[in-house]
């Protein structure tokens, strides 16, 4: 069974990903921040992420450089709904440091889960 981690501060967000994924037949956990998140990649093997980018404590773009630096941005699914700016500010610079794909937020689930679904099978 793939593991996924879910990256936001957004509780609604979280759970709501979470429940799909889930449903899925996705093994999950979740954190609200960078920082809580960076505790549980560093001790488990993830076959996905999904980070927001815009987050207290430490940002999405601090775990998308923590996996550029492991060679594993090919794990990483970016989101945002913004903040100062708009979020594709946000997601075009994610997309230029290399993630698997971007979302705004809400995502459309039906294509957040079938790009998933493309990353943990290669």
């Amino acid at each position: 069974m793939a593991k996924i981690l879910i990256i936001d501060d957004e509780e609604d967000i979280r759970s709501v990903l979470e429940d799909m994924l889930k449903m899925s037949g996705y093994e999950v956990d979740t954190a609200e921040d960078g920082r809580k998140a960076k505790e549980l990649y560093d001790k488990t093997d993830y076959d996905a992420i999904i980070t927001d980018i815009i987050m207290p404590e430490q940002d999405g773009f601090e775990v998308i450089l923590d996996f550029r630096n492991k060679n594993q941005l090919n794990r990483v699914i970016a989101i945002s709904g913004g903040g100062r700016t708009s979020s594709d500010d946000y997601l075009n610079t994610a997309a230029h440091l290399g993630v698997s794909s971007v979302f705004s937020k809400p995502p459309n689930y039906k294509d957040l889960l079938a790009k998933v679904a493309e990353v943990v099978t290669h």
